[in-house]
């Protein structure tokens, strides 16, 4: 009798370690086949494209995606969005405009990679070089008919008898620009032998300037009287001389990708219109960033200082009237 318990109780016990071995291979095998799911491809659905692949095709996309204003005080971000807009609808031809957003904000040294990438930008406008118009789609036609060219300082008020002695390049020589890092001035300035200090950020130049770390910060005709306005609060020693006027050809172009050759061109008739009806000079005559210059003869100075500008694209004519202000219009 007793042995037939003990056999009974064995027979059980392993009864009981077979099962746990069965359910121990079952899970192993049950772990094989999840791993083989993830590591194996998935199949493709829309929601997993990539919005770079959609935006391949030479389609204009419903969006535009634009930089972020450089600072609070970027009221040139106002003038050419609002100019982009405006060429959009002026030569839409019954097309639905694209909405504009903004991503993020973009220093220029990375215009190229962000525009030829395409993940995060469509549109962008900045200052022109060669390079830049070699490996974009360049769009020429002078956002602020040349006026970015036509340069005079924001400085100290405290050194404004030292730039009162200022007549020559030579005698400009013995002073330090302030410039954004990567700026195609940069390399205008150093051409002629005028030394530079560079600044990562926008905002920086102003409170290096203002610290004496350089000693004028040449802005556009357009840009230093509402950019000092602005900042009046922060810097009020910062002031705009007048007496000089460094002049170089140069100007703002908007630019986007190879890719995006219909969406430039729609930009690019916009402009030609606009130019034809008379509605840029309109636009530039009210709008806050640069309706102060106008009339250009109210801003003659009695010192010109001219510099030529190697990254120009030899086929600009920046001597034709029709897209760009030149020295003799401001007698």
């Amino acid at each position: 009798m007793h042995s037939v318990r003990r056999f009974a109780k064995q027979l059980s016990t392993g009864c009981w370690i077979f099962q746990l071995r069965c359910a121990a291979l079952c899970l192993l095998f049950l772990a094989s086949l999840t791993a083989q799911a993830q590591t194996s491809t998935p199949i493709p659905t829309q929601t997993t494209i990539p919005a770079t692949v959609a935006r391949t095709t030479n389609a204009v996309p419903a969006v535009l995606r634009l930089p972020l204003p450089r600072s609070e005080f970027d009221i040139s971000h106002q003038y050419y969005v609002g100019l982009l807009r405006l060429a959009l609808q002026k030569a839409a031809k019954g097309r639905d405009i694209p909405k504009l957003i903004t991503t993020r904000i973009i220093q220029q040294r990375h215009s190229i990679s962000v525009l030829t990438d395409g993940d995060q930008l469509d549109v962008f406008w900045v200052g022109t070089d060669l390079a830049k118009e070699q490996a974009l789609r360049a769009i020429r036609i002078p956002l602020e008919r040349g006026l970015m060219g036509f340069r005079k300082f924001t400085l100290v008020r405290s050194v404004k008898d030292k730039f009162a002695e200022v007549r020559t390049l030579a005698d400009l020589q013995k002073f330090k620009a302030c410039l954004g890092r990567d700026w195609p001035d940069v390399k205008i300035l150093q051409n002629s032998g005028l030394p530079v200090a560079v600044f990562e950020h926008y905002e920086d130049l102003f409170k290096q300037v203002n610290a004496g770390a350089c000693d004028y910060f040449p802005r556009g005709l357009h840009e230093g009287k509402a950019e000092l306005s602005l900042r009046a609060a922060h810097y009020p020693n910062l002031v705009r001389y007048q007496e000089i006027m460094l002049h170089y050809p140069f100007t703002v172009y908007f630019f986007t990708s190879k890719e995006n050759e219909t969406l430039a061109k729609w930009i690019e008739d916009g402009l030609e219109q606009l130019i034809s009806s008379g509605e840029l000079d309109t636009y530039m005559q009210q709008h806050p960033l640069t309706r102060h210059v106008f009339p250009l003869q109210e801003y003659q100075a009695n010192v010109w200082i001219h510099l030529p500008n190697p990254l120009l694209n030899a086929t600009t004519d920046f001597n034709n009237r029709r897209y760009w202000i030149v020295p003799a219009d401001f007698d």
